[in-house]
């Protein structure tokens, strides 16, 4: 049986790894792993609850947040909202105001009026930041129908 020195592996790894180095610096320069996401870097999404929102929007400002929350897109204003009945109310200061194009509006007008989960980045001094809002919601990569929906239970 043949002995292999520790000199002879150390001179001939190097040449079994160069093409594999060479490999994976060409394919991260060249973009070779597409993006599908504005926000695909999932470690920087926060999950972060509407009343943690609410209670400090400096906190989260700038930062890609997800969280669920009931969608009023109208006239008015189109915001998210803690609760279907602060909408219902117009307490519009338990709301984000969402900065939407007419393109997304249409998108998004099954989910109008309903919960939805949201991904986008959180803007708490924005313009709409005054007595009418809690901030605003910008940048949306993700909007959806939250589907859950459960029964009061009966007696």
């Amino acid at each position: 049986m043949k002995k292999i020195s520790y000199f002879h592996l150390l001179v001939r790894r190097p040449i079994i790894l160069a093409p594999f180095i060479v490999f994976c610096l060409v394919g991260c320069k060249s973009g070779a792993l597409p993006r599908t996401s504005q926000f695909e870097d999932k470690a920087k999404l926060l999950n972060v609850g509407m009343v943690m929102l609410l209670a400090n929007p400096e906190h989260y400002d700038g930062h890609v947040i997800r969280t669920i929350g009931f969608l009023a897109v109208e006239n008015e204003g189109d915001a998210l909202y803690l609760h279907k009945e602060d909408y219902r109310y117009g307490l519009t200061q338990n709301s984000f105001a969402l900065r939407l194009d007419e393109s997304q509006r249409k998108q998004w007008k099954d989910a109008n009026l309903k919960y939805v989960i949201i991904e986008a980045r959180l803007n708490a001094y924005g313009l709409e930041r005054d007595d009418r809002w809690g901030g605003a919601i910008d940048h949306i990569t993700r909007l959806e129908a939250w589907p859950i929906d459960r029964e009061p239970p009966s007696h």
